[in-house]
């Protein structure tokens, strides 16, 4: 099967793009999440921000074990290949499609499918009927072919096709460096 070859990453129009819950630190991320009344990410449970902190944490710490260098401490979060669905999450929805072959290697990493949705399952023995043994891991660029070969890309109608496959809506990539973000920033 083929890689995708765009990363996507989506956004609140009226915010812009490329922005990270965790960039600023703790207090401002509870700040703006309490200031989200409307949409997806409006229904996010009282210790998200804890989850989040603690996961971009635990991401960072597998992509440097595994030769990963990351410029920065939080990720810019996209799908790769497209992802309607994710639109879903926004009021007013915008994209940002970027070559996978704009980005360097050392500062991309994955999971699969969404991080957060990926570490539950490894952690939690209550949802191991979505459990798969590529979740809880963090994956480079170089494996992203064999990942897709062995479990398939992930997609919304595959994802209602199958109990199993509920959650895996795509493939999410972490951006670890500002340089390609600030280039595609500046066209906004």
């Amino acid at each position: 099967m083929n890689v995708p070859e765009f990363l996507f990453h989506y956004y609140e129009l009226d915010n812009g793009p490329f922005l990270n819950i965790t960039e600023c630190g703790y207090e401002k991320a509870e700040s703006i999440q309490n200031k989200i009344s409307e949409g997806w990410n409006s229904k996010r449970p009282d210790n998200y921000l804890d989850l989040r902190f603690s996961l971009e944490n635990r991401i960072r710490k597998q992509f440097i074990l595994r030769g990963g260098e990351p410029n920065r401490n939080d990720p810019f979060y996209f799908t790769l290949g497209e992802c309607e669905w994710v639109k879903s999450w926004y009021i007013n929805p915008g994209v940002v499609k970027i070559p996978l072959t704009d980005f360097k290697a050392n500062h991309l990493s994955f999971t699969y499918p969404d991080s957060m949705v990926s570490y539950q399952f490894y952690d939690e023995s209550k949802l191991e009927t979505y459990r798969k043994d590529c979740n809880g891991r963090v994956f480079l660029l170089s494996e992203i072919s064999s990942l897709i070969n062995e479990y398939g890309l992930p997609s919304d109608e595959k994802s209602r096709a199958k109990e199993s496959l509920k959650y895996d809506k795509y493939i999410e990539a972490q951006v670890w460096d500002d340089s390609i973000i600030k280039e595609y920033k500046n066209k906004f």
